[in-house]
């Protein structure tokens, strides 16, 4: 009753009619080619609201409910359901494992739930309400324009995308199924030869979605084939199962530039995908005249349930059945599919580990401290040349939106973090030796150095999430903002490098002329941080466009003082005369 009652509305449609000649043929294109922007833009606009409704609880709630695969599951289809899209979620997942948010187990049972959810689209689609499409945009449109409250503002954007979504599904459905009833035997005759081919058809579903980048699309087009009779469900299923091999396409682009943990996840995501598609491929195929016992289900679905009149329900049945299916199936085999991941996609932690081998011998500890000590110091050099690194990093991203910029900074937060211990532990082990009150002096120094150091590298990932943000809620700096933040990176990158020449060098004297610029930082900071507050109540800056402006101010000035402890150190009389002798 409840789908005859939409089904009744949906006769009421205006329709069209196609007569094949060119002016038809360019019109019903037009009008294919544009429901698809409308309902691609329609899933996004919706996404898009939802998470700006959510805000970053959205990545809080995934961060912290994920702790199992069990609980990572129902996440991942719950944030799914609410995104309209599985590539969302797993794009969103590759984000937060590249932010270091989310380890790599804990973003295996989102993938295996956002599959899960990303069935809801296409049972809304079989349901065939797109006569409300117009009320949702009103009511969306009229939300957007007549209330000041941003929420209220952000809920109208959902409902107008959510009222897109079904007017392009309108839009491209009804003109789509005139094409096929006027050439309806060659269309047969195609989809036939699919069916008798259906390896061509799991790679027509994979290439279809992976160009427009949504299974939805995909499955809404084979929907109507399926529909108007253009196609069987012996044909349809093969391309089916392609949809899902296609859409990980999005996890395998966002993963681009990021570190192990993000590549790994992209790909469990598409081995997930594929293993799931080739299981049921097999049963698609394998029975008598290449009917197999998921064919022989559904078409029995199709019967029992829908009396053969809702084709496009039954479509999205057999997508419900797929992914929930092969969820529960390969949830048996996480571990095993976690370790052939990690096997093929190799951790560069060992990179960094033999870097650090190759910098610190241990055989020297017990023969000689002097040269130990020594060994520690290049390790020391090599941690001071990444920190500056990061520096020139954290800088590029603070005027310019890179996207792989904050995995590399990562990365290399990630090395200097594996250094200062590595480092720590070397010279803790040097302490029990018998060393002269000199080197038990300067090996207090480098103690002090590597925490500095590593302090540093702390505020550049600080900067860096700081900056990230703004650009996920596209704030900008001002002018004056920007200038003023030129201007205080300028003095510290002077003080990095002039402070990372006097370390190599074991040079006082250039020390000493260092040391001046965290003066000049402080005063800047200070300075920026008041004419910054004045830009906000003159208005020339918007109170949104200010988030973390003073934080990142502060998070320089304190990169001033550590690097003004290590430059302390260097001048002493001690150290530098040691250094001298040894070097």
């Amino acid at each position: 009753m409840f789908l005859n009652i939409f089904s009744d509305y949906s006769d009421s449609m205006p329709s069209f009619s196609f007569d094949g000649s060119v002016v038809a043929w360019f019109a019903f294109i037009m009008m294919i080619i544009g429901g698809l922007g409308l309902f691609l833009y329609g899933i996004e606009l919706t996404g898009d609201s939802l998470k700006a409704i959510a805000g970053d609880r959205l990545k809080t709630f995934i961060e912290k409910s994920t702790n199992t695969p069990i609980k990572g599951i129902f996440i991942g289809a719950i944030v799914t359901v609410l995104l309209q899209s599985s590539s969302g979620t797993t794009a969103l997942t590759v984000s937060l494992v590249r932010a270091g948010l989310l380890s790599f187990p804990q973003a295996v049972g989102i993938i295996m739930g956002a599959n899960i959810g990303t069935t809801i689209t296409p049972f809304m689609m079989s349901l065939k309400i797109e006569i409300f499409a117009l009320w949702f945009v009103g009511i969306g449109a009229l939300m957007i324009f007549f209330f000041k409250k941003v929420k209220v503002k952000q809920t109208g954007s959902m409902l107008l995308g959510f009222g897109l979504l079904f007017l392009g599904l309108w839009f491209m459905g009804n003109p789509l199924k005139e094409i096929l009833s006027e050439y309806e035997e060659p269309v047969r005759m195609l989809f036939s030869w699919l069916e008798n081919w259906p390896i061509f058809g799991l790679l027509l579903g994979t290439l279809i979605t992976a160009l427009v980048q949504s299974s939805a699309a995909t499955i809404l087009i084979l929907q109507t084939l399926l529909g108007a009779g253009s196609i069987t469900m012996a044909g349809a299923l093969p391309i089916l199962l392609g949809c899902n091999i296609g859409t990980t396409v999005t996890a395998l682009i966002a993963s681009f530039g990021g570190g192990t943990e993000a590549k790994r996840t992209a790909f469990v995501h598409s081995l997930f995908n594929v293993l799931g598609s080739l299981l049921f491929f097999i049963l698609t195929i394998a029975g008598v005249s290449g009917r197999g016992p998921f064919v022989l289900l559904m078409d029995w679905i199709d019967g029992a349930w829908f009396n053969g009149a809702n084709k496009e329900m039954t479509l999205a049945v057999a997508h419900i059945i797929f992914n929930v299916v092969t969820t529960f199936v390969l949830f048996f085999f996480v571990k095993y599919m976690v370790s052939l991941t990690n096997f093929i996609i190799r951790d560069h932690q060992d990179e960094r580990e033999k870097i650090v081998d190759e910098l610190l011998d241990y055989s020297l500890i017990n023969k000689s401290s002097v040269l130990a000590l020594s060994f520690a110091k290049k390790a020391i050099n090599y941690m001071a040349e990444c920190v500056k690194e990061y520096v020139e990093i954290v800088e590029k991203y603070s005027f310019e939106q890179i996207d792989d910029l904050p995995s590399k900074g990562l990365e290399i937060e990630k090395t200097v973090n594996c250094l200062d211990k590595r480092i720590h532990d070397y010279l803790i082990k040097l302490t029990i030796t018998d060393l002269d009150q000199k080197t038990s002096t300067l090996l207090s120094k480098y103690l002090d150095l590597i925490k500095d150091l590593e302090r540093v590298g702390d505020h550049c990932t600080n900067i860096i999430e700081f900056f990230s943000e703004r650009y996920d809620k596209n704030m900008h700096l001002s002018d004056d903002g920007a200038q003023d933040l030129s201007q205080i990176y300028s003095v510290l990158t002077n003080m990095v490098n002039n402070t990372l020449e006097s370390l190599l060098e074991w040079d006082s004297e250039k020390a000493t002329l260092a040391v001046k610029y965290e003066d000049e930082i402080d005063r800047m900071e200070e300075c920026f941080h008041e004419r910054h507050v004045h830009r906000v109540n003159t208005g020339n800056c918007t109170v949104i466009n200010a988030e973390h402006y003073v934080e990142i101010l502060s998070n320089i000035e304190r990169m001033g003082d550590h690097l003004k402890n290590i430059l302390d150190g260097i001048m002493t009389e001690e150290y530098c005369k040691y250094d001298e002798f040894n070097h």
